[in-house]
């Protein structure tokens, strides 16, 4: 999928301890996949690249489980400082690699839902206004994924701390373009939402 012309590269965050899970969510098994491979492979299905995974926590984990993905990896020493330093880490390594890249899209590991055709779609409508930030909105609220062009990359590899990209959407917010999403809308952060994706999408799919 192609943006002005240009590849939109991805940072897809995996670095945090899943401290409200009690365990390394990153590597949930869904539909015979850990999750973030599956969030991997998302990615690389539609379009983006190249595709930067920062990981943290579970470092060594997290890299065997996308063995043999096209996907590059960053290990954010500083991953317990917060969320915002390990976007910034993404950021700084995924320009340096590309530094031609246009666009910017940043990855949940945990959003099971959002399929490699939300995504195209996403890059869709942002290579029509390319020069934009572009948000997901489901349930009133704008979140991840969100697509952010050069003129924000500086600023989101300068972040730290525990506020991430949306300390931008609020800053520029008359530049920001909403995109209905509703499958990111659901998160996986405990064992019952674990379980109620399940669920789900055993309803969604009973043939398996």
């Amino acid at each position: 999928m192609k943006s002005s012309g240009a590849t939109v590269g991805a940072v897809l965050l995996a670095a945090g301890d899943a401290s409200r899970f009690g365990a390394p969510k990153q590597l949930l098994m869904l539909d015979g996949e850990p999750m973030v491979r599956r969030m991997a492979m998302t990615a690389v299905a539609a379009g983006l690249s190249p595709v930067m995974v920062v990981t943290g926590a579970y470092h060594e984990q997290v890299v065997a489980s996308l063995r043999g993905l096209d996907v590059q990896m960053i290990e954010h020493a500083d991953w317990s400082s917060g969320m915002g330093g390990s976007l910034a880490a993404g950021v700084r390594t995924i320009v340096e690699q590309a530094p031609s890249l246009p666009s910017v899209m940043l990855l949940l590991a945990d959003q099971p839902s959002i399929g490699a055709p939300d995504l195209a779609r996403m890059l869709q409508a942002h290579a029509l206004r390319p020069d934009r930030i572009l948000a997901a909105r489901y349930g009133g609220h704008l979140g991840p994924p969100c697509l952010f062009p050069r003129f924000c990359f500086d600023e989101l590899a300068a972040l730290r701390g525990t506020r991430g990209a949306r300390a931008l959407l609020d800053k520029y917010a008359e530049r920001v373009d909403a995109h209905d999403l509703p499958a990111a809308a659901f998160d996986i952060d405990t064992p019952a939402d674990h379980a109620g994706w399940l669920a789900r999408h055993r309803r969604e799919r009973p043939d398996r």
